[in-house]
């Protein structure tokens, strides 16, 4: 097709995206459900009848944290509170869940619309090695936004407010920002989490030799802690190393991984001498 073709073809796809994300994002602002009223009509009617407005994004990011909140305010030094800080942070805390998890069940609508415009472009090869990953990069990355919000997120905040606690400050967060770091430790674990995908599909394309990659373990390490360091939200190192020890595991999985799969390559063999 000529390239306008293209072009219009991928805008069809990214329009039907971009209406479900629309919608998906509506849903988010609803009141949340009440989980306690007994009968599963009384829970759906909570989404229209409720005694008090908790947009469904911002219900679903405070019940992932509010066990841990109820732990920390258990102890007797530790007090903690989520404030507005600024005029616009509670609505910015709302817009910002509702993006996020908007985005996050969108997804696999994009990943299938963007499959189905690259599929006539690929070799049967590729086509086959991207069929074979992509649900299982699709549950790799959900597994890592559940790490990243249910592991991380908790460790990091135990250990600020642990630490504010021994300093004797006052614990007031402003909720913008903890909602902001939620989410960017959540969508940059979901991505780490991808490491063993890239090395499968680099692999079964015979682009990537699994015996050299494990001869360079020290310095992917070392290029994978500063990176983990710029993008993590934080200026400690707790979310850097509870990030890079999964991305360790999941490398070493990977490179196990990759040379049952490059068995078939006939140019990649492994390393007569290991490298120095």
């Amino acid at each position: 097709m000529p390239l306008w073709e293209h072009l219009r073809e991928l805008g069809q796809r990214l329009k039907r995206v971009l209406i479900a994300f629309v919608v998906v994002f509506i849903v988010m602002w609803m009141p949340a459900p009440d989980l306690h009223g007994g009968s599963i009509m009384s829970i759906l009617a909570s989404f229209f009848v409720t005694g008090e407005y908790r947009p469904l994004a911002y219900w679903a990011f405070f019940e992932t944290i509010r066990p841990m909140l109820d732990d920390l305010n258990k102890t007797a030094n530790i007090k903690i509170a989520l404030i507005a800080g600024e005029v616009w942070n509670p609505l910015g805390a709302v817009m910002y869940a509702s993006l996020y998890l908007a985005a996050l069940v969108v997804f696999p609508l994009l990943v299938y619309e963007m499959w189905l415009y690259v599929q006539p472009a690929l070799y049967p090869h590729e086509e086959r090695a991207v069929k074979k990953y992509l649900w299982v990069a699709l549950l790799l990355f959900y597994a890592g936004n559940l790490f990243g919000i249910f592991v991380i997120f908790p460790a990091l905040f135990r250990f600020i407010a642990g630490f504010a606690a021994i300093l004797r400050i006052e614990q007031i967060f402003s909720v913008s920002s903890v909602v902001s770091t939620w989410m960017q430790l959540a969508f940059w674990t979901g991505v780490i989490f991808e490491t063993p995908i890239v090395i499968a599909i680099l692999s079964e394309i015979c682009l990537l030799n699994p015996w050299t990659l494990a001869a360079y373990r020290p310095v992917v390490y070392a290029v994978a802690l500063i990176l983990i360091a710029i993008v993590t939200p934080d200026t400690t190192l707790v979310s850097t190393f509870l990030t890079f020890i999964p991305f360790a595991i999941l490398f070493e999985v990977g490179l196990v991984w990759s040379r049952r799969i490059v068995k078939k390559c006939p140019d990649i063999q492994p390393l007569s001498k290991p490298y120095r």
